[in-house]
């Protein structure tokens, strides 16, 4: 079983390198599709580009395409460039009027983005192209990567970052290959209720990579409402908190039910920077790093 475990995830990483390290044509037009299926024809590479989520200016600014980004949200706070740009509002709450005066030629969001919105803007940005992404696993987010490499011209730039997040899962891949008892991990994202992540979200994805057990086992709602009662049950080994949580290691380990889990009994919560694991970009290797130092502290 170990063995054909073992082969199994090879095979994945090889293909997925062959498929990466074919030589990308830079001859355009070109016609990409994007997460949601949509097919995205690109007739000239863009000059102004809107960013509406963190992650994506992340990305942007990493293949180098940084120059190029005219707006981003208000919590676009990495790199410090990203502070310059132009904003544009919240995720939530975007200024639809200031989008649309800046003229993007490109628009770069994700499937949450309020659905009404996205429509007002396809509308009255009737030649701009629209990428939206929707990654649920860490491969997924290296393969948005190279998508939006392909989108701005950065193909070469944005394997070099394709590259960097894969070396990195394989570091991780063997020093985990051997492990025979997975830890069940409880990962918080916010509190008053606890809320989790399931296994069909990119940061579930992670908990899988690290050979450790998500104790939120079905895959719909992707961020559930967890009870106490429910917490307790599953007698986490592990309880990870995002820093922006609201909720405080103190808080778990003095609480009248959750200190009886072994994650409070064996002093096993801890905090983590919410924007290397809850963003899905480039950054997210480094999140891994930090989880595989936090659930094996005797590997690193």
């Amino acid at each position: 079983m170990f063995k054909k475990r073992a082969l199994k995830l090879i095979i994945s990483i090889v293909i997925l390198i062959f498929i990466f390290s074919i030589s990308f044509s830079k001859t355009l037009p070109i016609t990409l599709k994007d997460d949601l299926g949509r097919t995205i024809v690109i007739n000239k590479y863009p000059e102004r580009i809107i960013s509406l989520a963190p992650s994506s200016t992340e990305i942007l600014f990493s293949i180098g395409a940084g120059d190029k980004v005219i707006g981003v949200t208000d919590f676009c706070n990495y790199p410090k460039e990203a502070l310059t740009k132009e904003k544009v509002g919240g995720f939530s709450n975007p200024n639809v009027e200031k989008i649309i005066s800046l003229k993007p030629d490109l628009v770069v969001l994700y499937k949450s983005f309020p659905k009404e919105v996205f429509i007002q803007l396809e509308k009255n940005l009737p030649d701009t192209n629209f990428i939206v992404l929707d990654p649920k696993t860490y491969e997924d987010v290296m393969k948005n990567i190279i998508l939006i490499g392909k989108a701005v011209g950065k193909e070469e730039e944005a394997r070099r970052v394709y590259n960097n997040m894969l070396k990195t899962w394989l570091e991780i891949q063997k020093k985990t290959i051997s492990i025979k008892k997975s830890p069940k991990i409880l990962f918080l994202v916010w509190n008053d209720p606890f809320i989790s992540v399931s296994p069909s979200t990119f940061l579930g994805d992670l908990i899988k990579k690290l050979k450790a057990i998500n104790i939120v086992e079905n895959k719909e709602p992707e961020y559930p409402v967890l009870s106490i009662e429910f917490i307790v049950s599953k007698n986490p080994d592990l309880i990870i908190i995002g820093e922006m949580s609201g909720i405080s290691i103190n808080s778990i380990l003095n609480h009248p039910l959750l200190r009886e889990t072994n994650a409070a009994k064996n002093k096993r919560v801890y905090l983590i920077n919410d924007d290397l694991v809850f963003r899905p970009g480039p950054r997210l290797a480094e999140g891994l790093k930090e989880l595989f130092k936090i659930v094996y502290p005797n590997l690193n």
